[in-house]
């Protein structure tokens, strides 16, 4: 599964009831592909581009995204190593749950 394919899939596995009064963006550039996770009042929505004003902002190659997105690659080991970098690591732990990385 590539980059594109596990950030459409993710608004299937919010639960608008769980997250209900949640309003954030998470911007994913992947320097030739960029994406966004909207989510309104716990409602997610994948859009293409970077759409609004992000919480939190992720970057790395979409190879290494997809790696990191099957589990291949540690969330921590790709920071730690440079291949994942993260705007605010604090609401982004917050949302590991719903992104499915936890």
């Amino acid at each position: 599964m590539n980059a594109r394919e596990f950030l459409e899939r993710v608004p299937k596995k919010v639960d608008p009831e769980e997250n209900k009064g949640l309003n954030t963006a998470l911007h994913f550039d992947f320097k030739e592909e960029q994406y966004t996770l909207a989510v309104k009042d716990g409602v997610a929505e994948f859009l293409e581009g970077l759409v609004g004003e992000p919480e939190v902002t992720l970057k790395a190659k979409a190879d290494d995204f997809a790696k990191i997105a099957s589990g291949e690659m540690n969330p921590m080991t790709a920071m730690m190593f440079g291949k994942l970098k993260v705007s605010n690591p604090g609401a982004m732990m917050k949302y590991a749950k719903m992104l499915g990385f936890m």
